[in-house]
């Protein structure tokens, strides 16, 4: 799936190095450290309260680290990356007052990145009706809507938390569709956050487990298939 020139380059797109984070004096994370590599398709994977959300801001540089380093592409992150970076959080919200074709134009004029070609390529692959006020839209419908905001960026680094929250299964296999197409060059990197494994596992690249505040594995899939091992027993071994 990955791009082998992409994944040779030796720069990992995302790296974490002994990171601490307190919040109101409990700790978050306690000295996590990991790589993924330029160009994969990565799961971030691990129990509600694990601090998935917690290393996703700190990605995009709006929250900064008590101890250690991150780094985008070899430099440190910050908001000054931001423009790197497309981030889809959990439970985002876009203007109710607005309809999709609306929110679109709008989010083109935002992002200077903005690829036209590649929002109506998506746009008609998610089933999003441009004519629909976002206010009147199901949760999946606006779940394909804000992930066709994060792909119609030529962002290198796309953060997807939790894009099946809430979604049904047609709308799950339209989002995990896209993802797919659009990884197809490897030119750029996902880290996804899911509980939903089975939907991705044949997706996945890498997979980083966190349970506790605290990285408790890190695989390369391919590896895992290698030894008689799926991403979803990996995953019971680990947080039985």
């Amino acid at each position: 799936m990955r791009n082998e020139e992409t994944r040779n380059l030796g720069t990992p797109a995302i790296r974490f190095k002994n990171v601490e984070v307190k919040v109101k004096r409990k700790r978050v994370l306690a000295d996590v450290s990991f790589e993924i590599e330029a160009g994969c398709l990565a799961g971030l994977l691990g129990p509600n309260g694990a601090g998935k959300s917690t290393l996703m801001r700190l990605m995009t540089g709006l929250m900064v680290p008590d101890r250690g380093d991150v780094e985008l592409f070899g430099r440190p992150a910050d908001p000054s990356r931001l423009g790197e970076v497309s981030f889809l959080p959990d439970r985002g919200q876009l203007p109710a007052h607005l309809t999709a074709g609306e929110w679109l134009g709008f989010a083109a004029r935002l992002y200077p990145d903005w690829d036209g070609a590649r929002e109506a390529e998506l746009a008609e692959k998610l089933g999003v009706e441009r004519s629909k006020r976002i206010g009147s839209l199901s949760r999946g419908e606006e779940a394909r809507l804000q992930l066709l905001t994060c792909l119609s960026r030529q962002a290198p680094l796309i953060i997807l938390d939790e894009p099946f929250t809430g979604v049904d299964l047609l709308s799950r296999e339209r989002i995990a569709s896209a993802v797919v197409g659009d990884m197809a060059d490897g030119r750029r990197t996902f880290l996804i956050a899911t509980h939903d494994i089975r939907e991705m596992e044949q997706l996945f690249d890498r997979i980083v487990l966190i349970g506790d505040g605290t990285i408790r594995g890190s695989y390369e899939v391919d590896e895992l298939r290698s030894s008689g091992r799926s991403v979803e027993s990996c995953y019971r071994e680990v947080f039985a």
